[in-house]
């Protein structure tokens, strides 16, 4: 089951993926801003995404300047 939350606040993004009682054990950075969180056994179980409202902007920014061009 995937579960979503957003911290409005803080503006972050998290996905979760896998048994809800899987603790994470530390994550990496993929692209910045962007972490995927790992259980014990190194498995994937999220996705952490940082500054959410200014990637919106940006992707929005772009998709009207392409559509214009």
């Amino acid at each position: 089951m995937i579960r979503t939350t957003y911290d409005p606040e803080a503006d972050v993004l998290n996905v979760r993926f896998g048994p809800t009682d899987t603790a994470s054990d530390g994550h990496q950075e993929v692209a910045p801003g962007i972490y995927v969180e790992f259980d014990r056994e190194g498995h994937p179980i999220g996705i952490e995404v940082t500054s959410v409202h200014l990637r919106q902007s940006a992707k929005l920014a772009t998709v009207a300047k392409d559509a214009a061009e």
